[in-house]
Parts: C-alpha cells; sequence; structure tokens
C-alpha cells in the first residue's frame, strides 16, 4: 500500500572530493551522506559522477550503522559485475561495504544507484564510499554537484 513520506532532502556535493591513488581502499565520501535515527527507514537516490580512468575503474559502496538492514543497486547502465564483466549485474546487496565496479573514463562518468535502508536500534549514517577497482597510479574522485536524495518514512 501506499504510505505518505516525511521529509525528503537532497544532499548536493559542493566541491570534488580529495583523490584516490593506487588504492582499491574504500573511502567515505566527504558529502554524500545521510544521518539515520534508530529505526528510521530511508529511501534514496544517489547519482554519483566521478573521474578514473579504465584501469583503475571506479568501486563504490555504503556504509550503514549497526543493525541496519540495506538493500540497493545501480538503476540501469552498463555496470560491471565484481568479476569485471560489463553488462552484468550483482545480487542487490543486503549490507554495507563494496557491491562491484563500473566503468571510467577521465572525462568523467556517472552511476544512478537506489535503495533503502531500515535502521535497527543504533543511529548513524548512509554513507557512500568510493575507490580504485584495480590500484593504478591514477587519481579517482567524485565531483561536485553529485547528488543523494533521501526521503525518510
Amino acid at each position: 500500500g501506499s504510505v505518505a513520506f516525511g521529509t525528503g532532502v537532497l544532499i548536493r556535493k559542493t566541491a570534488n572530493n580529495t583523490a584516490v591513488n593506487n588504492s582499491t581502499t574504500l573511502v567515505n565520501d566527504t558529502h554524500l551522506l545521510a544521518a539515520l535515527a534508530a529505526n528510521e527507514t530511508a529511501y534514496f537516490i544517489a547519482h554519483v559522477h566521478y573521474i578514473s580512468d579504465t584501469v583503475a575503474d571506479f568501486k563504490y559502496g555504503f556504509t550503514v550503522p549497526t543493525g541496519a538492514t540495506l538493500r540497493w543497486g545501480t538503476a540501469g547502465g552498463l555496470e560491471k559485475d565484481l568479476n569485471g564483466n560489463i553488462g552484468a549485474s550483482d545480487p542487490m546487496s543486503t549490507s554495507g561495504g563494496t557491491r562491484g565496479a563500473t566503468g571510467a573514463t577521465s572525462p568523467g562518468s556517472t552511476s544512478t544507484l537506489i535503495g533503502v535502508v531500515v535502521n535497527g536500534t543504533t543511529a548513524g549514517d548512509l554513507q557512500f564510499q568510493f575507490a580504485q577497482n584495480t590500484a593504478t597510479v591514477v587519481d579517482t574522485y567524485t565531483l561536485a554537484n553529485s547528488f543523494m536524495t533521501v526521503f525518510r518514512q
């Protein structure tokens, strides 16, 4: 059935993120995060602009508070699965952490992610993270004007 949504919030990156270089370790995006209250359900759409190259690619994921359930995936496009297969689709992530990687080019690329978080009793953040999929000596970073819209129920 339908339910009335609470407040929606638009979170916009106002600057490029510090670059990841030669690293596959996920780092927090400094802007794309939303506070979650205990026992809150939130729906989100994240549209992320990024720069990398075709060797490093772009790995991404989310973290959530302990006890939260997260289900999310890409909204379409030619994403890579965890094995590097273009056009394939990994199962929706049911926890924080890496879902997969997507192709990247130096002029820039985008990915649109959609999901829902059912938080447990611990308040905390829905936090977007990124890294290189293959450690490469090249700058990989998210760009200003990427955004995440969060609707709370």
